[in-house]
């Protein structure tokens, strides 16, 4: 290959990064509902005439579960969860008055619903409700002493913040932790002896349907870097063939592709290990990061100066990993293995070799003259 050559053979080999392309994630949604469900109670009890007493604290129902993102499909980059549902608040009332005219318990109730999930909270709008008993009704069932506010609702889409990407990554489920947090007071008048006031909120409507709680997964495809721009090949190798020594570099190409599309994660050339390290062998590949996108292919070249005499070979690892944004969940790790050999001769002979050349041109020409004077051989 003459210099020129070389310059082109060279120039066209460069591995320079592929042109970066815009990056897609694919989405696929995980949903469910479930059917109405109450709180647990929140009471508030006085024991004596003209008191009040406020409880003050959260109560907790229904944990709605989903399944998590399965990091075999590929690699989660986002996610949003979305709630939609109703709520209701609730107040009861009870306690003996005793006699008639003036004497009463009086229930005040004020809740917020809750729905959380791994760094996301959803909250509905404060309700407040009361409700009052006198006289001998106090003493009927709280069925009877019973309000209910109007209905609030708890919806909305909100993405996870990526410090809690990795709770949505899994072969389990995720759940949704609905909850009530608030007061409920209780306030005896005049003459009556006790009174308690009881409360809880409703999560959802009558209508199964119109409780949903789903997540929307965002993730990318796994890159699958390879020697072959259309298959997976994992292993190649560049054979330089026999080389007399001294003669001067010799080259040969080779590329690496990252088999997919924009749906897929880029890759990031780590390190580059070698089986032997033999300084005969020399590459323009180098370490990068976010190099080389799905779909796009990089060129390098492999150089093989041949300066001792012999059979050489070696092989280079190149180690990867998928490249995604920052608190990406199930990046993968790749390697490509290139092996690489040639062989070197020396055309002029050694000292000892030519000694033996020499000889041997010596017999053959005393056996020659011999014949030629009529001497046996």
């Amino acid at each position: 290959m003459n210099k020129f050559a070389k310059i082109i053979s060279a120039m066209a080999a460069v591995g320079m990064a592929s042109a970066a392309m815009a990056v897609t994630p694919l989405t696929t949604t995980v949903s469910t509902t479930q059917a109405r469900f109450n709180t647990n109670l929140q009471t508030a009890t006085v024991n004596a005439p003209s008191s009040t007493f406020t409880a003050i604290g959260s109560s907790s129902g229904t944990t709605v579960n989903v399944a998590q993102f399965n990091t075999n499909t590929g690699i989660l980059v986002g996610a949003r969860a979305t709630v939609n549902t109703s709520v209701f608040t609730t107040a009861q009332v009870g306690g003996s008055t005793g006699g008639t005219g003036g004497r009463t318990v009086t229930a005040d109730v004020t809740q917020t619903g809750s729905v959380t999930i791994a760094g996301v909270t959803f909250n509905s709008a404060s309700q407040t409700v009361s409700r009052s008993c006198s006289g001998g009704n106090c003493a009927n069932s709280p069925g009877n002493n019973t309000a209910t506010s109007t209905t609030a609702t708890i919806s909305g889409t909100t993405a996870v913040p990526t410090a809690n990407l990795a709770a949505y990554a899994g072969t389990g489920t995720i759940g949704f932790a609905n909850s009530a947090t608030g007061s409920t007071r209780v306030t005896t008048n005049a003459n009556a002896a006790n009174g308690t006031a009881q409360s809880f909120m409703t999560f959802g409507s009558t209508t199964t349907a119109n409780n949903t709680y789903s997540i929307a997964y965002d993730y990318l495809n796994f890159a699958n870097p390879s020697f072959n721009n259309s298959s997976t090949v994992t292993s190649s190798a560049l054979n330089f063939g026999t080389l007399a020594l001294g003669s001067g570099p010799a080259l040969l190409n080779f590329s690496i592709t990252n088999i997919g599309n924009i749906n897929s994660a880029g890759l990031s050339l780590t390190s580059i290990t070698r089986s032997t390290g033999n300084s005969q062998f020399t590459s323009n590949i180098a370490t990068f990061s976010d190099g080389l996108d799905g779909g796009l292919t990089n060129n390098y070249s492999m150089t093989f100066d041949p300066l001792a005499v012999g059979a050489v070979n070696d092989i280079f690892t190149f180690n990867f990993i998928d490249f995604a944004p920052a608190g990406s969940v199930g990046a993968r790790t790749y390697q490509l293995n290139l092996a690489v050999s040639g062989d070197v001769f020396d055309p002029v002979p050694e000292p000892a070799s030519w000694m033996t050349m020499l000889l041997g041109f010596g017999l053959v020409g005393s056996i020659a003259r011999r014949r030629g004077v009529g001497q046996p051989g």
